[in-house]
């Protein structure tokens, strides 16, 4: 039944299948979503909302109808009466969509973010143009032991309106392992650029053999820090 009503939203709101991988060598591919409370945090949200909209509207509204009957207003909160759980409905499984389509990929050469349900946002960064790499947990976020790995870089595949700043912004939002990613990307950067795809011109270029030894072992890496083995 939830799928049903998943795939029937997917086709109502016509959302793209899952993104293509970025530029990068195929054993270098990882794909990974935000942590899992980061879905506890917005289906918390969403309950909010939903009181919200229960006492501040529905509630009001039965009051006045009691203190003064009137036919169009009891037709108007009858109506809404029977919107609320259908609206209700389609809000939470557009909040569970946002969340599991939400991409996050990262080759050896680039990273690609697909986030959003009513308005699809695709970005990609190759490690040429990446300039910095920064964490970012308000309070709430750090208590769910989330954080946001913000990336920026300096041209891209991202459009920008006329006049707007030329640096482009990459968010991992809501990831459980945000130092862990930051310092493998940091890792993978460092690896670009010494092999000689990126530009160190005071850096000797490594020899096939030598950057494929630490791509490989880099990859190893990150896929242990995004997936860490739980103890029985």
């Amino acid at each position: 039944m939830v799928n049903a009503i998943e795939q029937l939203l997917l086709g109502w709101l016509r959302v793209p299948p899952e993104p293509a991988p970025p530029e990068g060598a195929p054993g270098s591919l990882l794909l990974f979503r935000a942590g899992r409370n980061y879905w506890r945090w917005r289906l918390l949200c969403w309950a909010g909302a939903q009181a919200a909209l229960l006492l501040l509207v529905l509630l009001p509204l039965l009051a006045l109808l009691l203190r003064r009957p009137h036919p169009l207003l009891a037709g108007l909160t009858t109506l809404l009466l029977l919107l609320y759980p259908l609206q209700a409905l389609f809000t939470y499984f557009a909040q569970r969509l946002d969340y599991r389509l939400r991409w996050y990929i990262v080759t050896d050469r680039s990273l690609r973010i697909r986030a959003g349900l009513w308005s699809v946002s695709e970005t990609t960064m190759t490690f040429a143009n990446i300039q910095d790499l920064r964490i970012t947990a308000g309070p709430l976020q750090g208590a769910l032991g989330l954080a946001d790995l913000e990336v920026s870089s300096a041209g891209g595949s991202v459009s920008k309106e006329p006049g707007a700043s030329p640096t482009h912004l990459a968010r991992f939002a809501g990831i459980d392992n945000a130092e862990a990613l930051r310092d493998l990307l940091l890792a993978r950067l460092k690896h670009y650029r010494d092999s000689g795809l990126g530009d160190r011109p005071e850096t000797a270029p490594l020899t096939a053999e030598a950057a494929a030894r630490e791509l490989l072992a880099e990859t190893r890496a990150l896929r242990a820090a995004l997936y860490p083995k739980t103890s029985s």
